[in-house]
């Protein structure tokens, strides 16, 4: 009898059938998608768009993997995809009503006892917004009565950074699109035996809840699906947020606000180009570049599913924004190089304050890179979400770049004053060998 696919391949468009593969290995059933490049070479000096861009590009129809990856991720370009990708997600139709709207019973009712982080969109907290710890079923609630006030008559809450796939691996809510299938940080997650985590969020708020002004974590790329309801976003290219920082360097924290037509508080904000503003609606992605800082406002009841992710094409401003960080670290704490193990002391800083260490990093790079490495040694198929294949091109494709962060990182002066390097057993400056070898 021939194999049959999993539930999972009703949920993937019709658009990408035609590049499936159905296989039957001995711990199961896989649909593998291929996503490969026609050269393993990165494109050169192509790390931002052509041209300065009046609006988002819209991607209406079927584009090729390479096209989108050339022109988009290297690019560092954003743009908008029709709702047409994300039509046959589950989540488009369990958690919508028929007429449209958040279908908050069924959300209730599934997943009503989950955990959930909730903020408070009234109540600033230093560059974000205050966060609490609510039942779904409770904020559902919230939700409800909030609809039935008058506005203004209650505090707006934000659910923001549910790791739903975390909590429910099972469900399939949806169908991680093929270009944003290379995602290094969640596979990287995805393989960690020590911590649980991953950068895959549901989003949910009612009308007027919002985010305020921001660049994503580590400078990391995001895409965010909208499941039902309408957002507005503003985005403004890298670099420009330098002008619309106040003299302590701390950024706008909204781009709305009548302070940033203050001189005494945002004296740059003149001089900052190239914003941008698109409304999103509803079952459109948005792709967001590394370093696009954006500001985001729901015109609707909104439910969203958003990634962030790095790979290949942006893990050099992963890495440049990291060696920033730990600059900043170190100005911050100047006063104090003589206290015992001041590098240690900075490492810890640095994690708490960017999210990772130099170690960590490493270990991030050590996780892509072994895998590829395995694959080039035909150790069998390398896949991402289970279902997209990476073909060979793309794998030496990823280990060039890794092999460019990993110089970097052994150059970087502070490297040899790292004790935690000096106990690996996988050094880096073996695994740069291994690398190099793989790819010879």
């Amino acid at each position: 009898m021939a194999p049959q696919a999993p539930p999972l391949f009703k949920h993937i468009s019709q658009r990408f059938r035609a590049n499936i593969h159905i296989c039957k290995p001995s711990e199961g059933i896989f649909i593998l998608c291929m996503i490969e490049l026609g050269s393993g070479e990165p494109s050169p000096g192509r790390e931002t768009p052509d041209q300065v861009l009046t609006a988002l590009p819209r991607i209406c129809g079927h584009i090729a993997y390479e096209e989108f990856f050339r022109e988009f991720l290297e690019k560092n370009k954003p743009c908008v995809f029709s709702s047409s990708f994300t039509e046959e997600w589950r989540a488009r139709t369990d958690w919508v009503t028929p007429s449209a709207g958040a279908h908050v019973q069924y959300l209730q009712e599934h997943f009503g006892e989950a955990e959930v982080p909730v903020a408070n969109c009234d109540q600033k907290h230093y560059d974000s917004q205050e966060k609490t710890t609510y039942k779904l079923k409770d904020y559902i609630d919230y939700w409800k009565g909030l609809r039935k006030t008058s506005s203004g008559t209650k505090q707006c809450l934000y659910l923001k950074d549910w790791h739903f796939v975390r909590a429910y691996p099972d469900y399939g809510a949806y169908t991680t699109l093929q270009y944003f299938a290379s995602d290094w940080l969640n596979e990287f997650w995805e393989v960690r035996e020590d911590i649980q985590d991953d950068y895959r969020f549901v989003y949910m708020g009612p009308k007027g809840s919002w985010t305020p002004f921001h660049a994503d974590v580590f400078r990391s790329y995001s895409w965010s699906a909208n499941i039902c309801g309408r957002k507005r976003w503003v985005f403004y290219p890298p670099g420009e947020d330098q002008y619309l920082r106040d003299p302590f360097g701390t950024p706008i924290y909204d781009v709305d606000s009548a302070e940033l037509s203050d001189s005494s508080k945002y004296p740059k904000a003149p001089s900052a180009i190239g914003r941008l503003e698109v409304i999103q609606e509803l079952g459109e992605t948005i792709f967001v570049p590394s370093g696009w800082h954006h500001q985001v406002w729901n015109l609707e009841d909104t439910i969203s599913i958003n990634h962030n992710w790095l790979n290949g094409t942006n893990i050099h401003v992963a890495w440049d924004f990291l060696v920033e960080s730990l600059n900043q670290v170190e100005y911050a704490i100047r006063d104090c190089t003589e206290m015992d193990d001041w590098v240690s002391q900075c490492q810890l800083l640095l994690r708490a304050t960017h999210g990772m260490d130099y170690k960590e990093f490493y270990a991030f790079l050590r996780t892509v890179a072994r895998r590829r490495i395995d694959y080039l040694t035909g150790k069998g198929p390398l896949l991402s979400f289970g279902y997209w294949e990476i073909g060979k091109n793309h794998v030496i494709y990823d280990l060039k770049k890794i092999q460019w962060c990993l110089e970097r990182l052994l150059d970087d002066e502070r490297f040899e004053t790292i004790k935690s390097f000096g106990e690996m057993e996988d050094h880096p400056s073996r695994l740069l060998e291994d690398v190099a070898s793989a790819l010879s």
